[in-house]
């Protein structure tokens, strides 16, 4: 009975200990704090209104061409190679090379239920500034409705950034990511586990694209001369 009794109080301060830390989490709405690097990939952090999750936002420049990168990341096949916890997709509907409506799921740990999305995808190549784009959202499609796999979950919005550098073979890669894994999970502890998703994201990516030998043709020369200003996003 003592050691049941010691056992919850011990249980009850960590939660105290867990939530207090939570709260010290805080950032200003609106604006990025920086929670660390993790792998090379600067990340930061900003409160987003009426939401208690953060989005996040990762940073880095590699010595890798832009379209070996490009190659990688157009390429749906490879995504089992470079995105975390990748578990299975489908495609739903694709309007162009660059345009897409597809169904991916992601494997977590145990107990925790695995996760799945219907995202929509719209790339932009700007060839004057040397920079793509992408822009990915959740939808709601009949074609591909909620699974007993996993929890529905809801990517508010995800960007991508790849700048290449002229005069080098280095690329400027930012993500930004917001999103609601949905579910029972507690918000401190989401919170906790996606700070980590923009380092893993991109480093995956390039360590993938290390492995290529192609270079996306439509990217090949972006590295030969310097760029104009980059368009407003």
């Amino acid at each position: 009975m003592m050691f049941q009794l010691r056992s919850r109080r011990s249980v009850l301060a960590l939660c105290l200990c867990l939530t207090f830390l939570a709260s010290l989490g805080f950032a200003q709405e609106g604006s990025w704090e920086s929670v660390g690097t993790y792998d090379g990939v600067k990340v930061w952090r900003k409160q987003v209104s009426g939401s208690d999750l953060f989005a996040f936002k990762g940073e880095i420049t590699t010595n890798l061409h832009i379209g070996k990168i490009m190659t990688t990341f157009l390429d749906r096949q490879q995504r089992p190679n470079w995105v975390d916890r990748f578990a299975d997709q489908k495609m739903i509907q694709k309007d162009g090379p660059l345009h897409e409506l597809y169904w991916i799921h992601f494997g977590l740990p145990f107990p925790m239920k695995d996760r799945d999305y219907v995202l929509k995808a719209d790339g932009q190549i700007d060839d004057a500034a040397h920079v793509f784009t992408a822009r990915i959202k959740s939808v709601v499609d009949g074609r591909k409705g909620e699974d007993d796999c996993c929890v529905r979950a809801e990517a508010k919005n995800t960007y991508y950034r790849f700048e290449a550098i002229a005069g080098s073979e280095k690329t400027k890669l930012t993500v930004e990511v917001h999103t609601d894994p949905k579910g029972s999970l507690p918000d401190w502890l989401i919170n906790m586990i996606q700070k980590k998703w923009p380092s893993k994201t991109l480093s995956g990516l390039i360590n993938r694209a290390k492995a290529q030998n192609a270079v996306h043709a439509d990217f090949a020369t972006w590295h030969d001369a310097p760029a104009a200003a980059p368009a407003a996003p």
